[in-house]
């Protein structure tokens, strides 16, 4: 592993224990078993670190949602896609867990998050459009309904895992299939 890849994850790793507040770039260097200069060689302070992982969490996230334009997508490519998310999320859990912080505290960081929020929030309008189309909800639905289901649909998709953090449960198999099983049942009246 590159060190600027090592120095990455083990920061991720250390954020996602311990929050951002509480570590340090010597936090991350010791950990990463790296001098301190040669982790400011790669990265100039602590928000650089956690804007490159932002940067991998978006990538990610942008990657997992591509629709295949051979076929129409079903519920169970739904419920893949939420799983992926919901697995990624998890590994990314800090980002999620102190995300206003975070924006509020790097603009930078938050021109790119407002982007990407926006970027799946049209995905799943685009997803609910296609879902349309392919027989799976009713073509009926007025935009007003559509905005309603895009709004829950995203809320869960990004608060799921956080809400289990705050009660103090792990993010096990099981815990994603219930917030799996909340997006379906959010989509249950409106299926055809």
């Amino acid at each position: 592993m590159q060190t600027k890849d090592r120095i990455l994850t083990t920061a991720r790793n250390l954020f996602n224990m311990e929050g951002t507040a509480q570590v340090s770039t010597n936090h991350i260097a010791e950990a990463a078993e790296i001098s301190p200069g040669n982790l400011y060689y790669h990265f100039r302070n602590k928000e650089e670190i956690i804007r490159a992982i932002c940067d991998q969490l978006f990538t990610l996230t942008g990657e997992m949602f591509t629709l295949d334009e051979d076929r129409y997508p079903t519920l169970e490519d739904v419920q893949r896609w939420v799983h992926e998310n919901f697995v990624v999320t998890w590994q990314y859990a800090f980002v999620y867990r102190e995300l206003p912080a975070l924006i509020r505290h790097d603009p930078e960081l938050a021109v790119k998050y407002a982007a990407v929020r926006q970027r799946g929030y049209d995905g799943f309008f685009e997803l609910i459009a296609v879902l349309q189309t392919a027989g799976v909800l009713l073509p009926t639905l007025d935009n007003v309904t559509v905005v309603r289901l895009a709004d829950l649909l995203w809320l869960i998709s990004e608060s799921w895992l956080t809400s289990l953090e705050l009660q103090g449960q792990p993010a096990t198999d099981d815990q994603m299939q219930r917030g799996i099983d909340l997006m379906l049942l959010v989509l249950q009246p409106y299926l055809s």
